[in-house]
């Protein structure tokens, strides 16, 4: 029997976190020529926000200048095998080394070529509190050594994946220089059952976009 898992945040615009806002407007607004039924409710909206909100993709051109934009990453990118590192238990704010991925790799079964890796550091219930921050981060050669082993896309239910108080982005770089999409505040890994699934996660294709919030949703047997 297939279940589907939504593994993303829902966005709450009274509760953001950053700027996200609505504004409802008539659908004669747009187009003049609305002709309404009587007492039909018929609105669009403007929409002003942040790119990287809730659970969000980022591109390689995010942090290059030629780096693909989100309408350039090839759809066998957005969605295939994953697995999925159990690193629930770690010491809040300390560093994720390379022996405790290894670890939690031979765990899952190994990554495989073209795998989609998803990181359960267990802070998904903590999103949109300050504990948020105060989850494990991963070293650069960490984050070198997954970028090396074959995935082709990375998920984690943190803020991000850089040495915290850092500002030079060394993670993110290794990751997109490689074309490995990043996607952030991964939600209810907790409810995938085992090691390994399949994760769809597409975001609008918009041409020069270096982010934007999508849905993951992932498909276990």
């Amino acid at each position: 029997m297939q279940k589907y898992v939504d593994l993303s945040h829902t966005i709450d615009p009274n509760n953001a976190g950053r700027k996200f806002e609505l504004k409802t407007i008539g659908a004669d607004e747009v187009n003049p020529a609305v002709v309404r039924l009587e007492n039909q409710w018929y609105i669009m909206h403007d929409i002003t926000m942040v790119s990287h909100i809730a659970t969000h993709i980022e591109a390689p051109y995010h942090i290059m200048k030629n780096g693909q934009d989100l309408s350039q990453i090839p759809l066998e990118t957005l969605c295939g095998d994953a697995v999925v590192l159990d690193l629930r238990g770690l010491t809040k704010a300390s560093p994720i080394t390379m022996d405790i991925i290894r670890k939690a790799a031979e765990k899952a079964g190994g990554i495989r070529q073209g795998d989609i890796v998803l990181c359960n550091l267990g802070y998904a219930h903590c999103y949109g509190q300050p504990e948020y921050q105060n989850s494990p981060y991963f070293l650069t050669e960490t984050i070198e050594y997954l970028a090396n082993s074959g995935m082709k896309m990375m998920g984690v239910d943190a803020s991000g994946v850089e040495i915290p108080r850092s500002e030079e982005h060394v993670n993110h770089i290794a990751l997109l220089k490689r074309g490995i999409p990043l996607i952030e505040n991964v939600n209810n890994l907790d409810l995938l059952t085992g090691p390994r699934c399949k994760v769809y996660a597409f975001p609008l294709a918009v041409k020069t976009l270096e982010s934007f919030p999508l849905r993951v949703v992932a498909l276990i047997e």
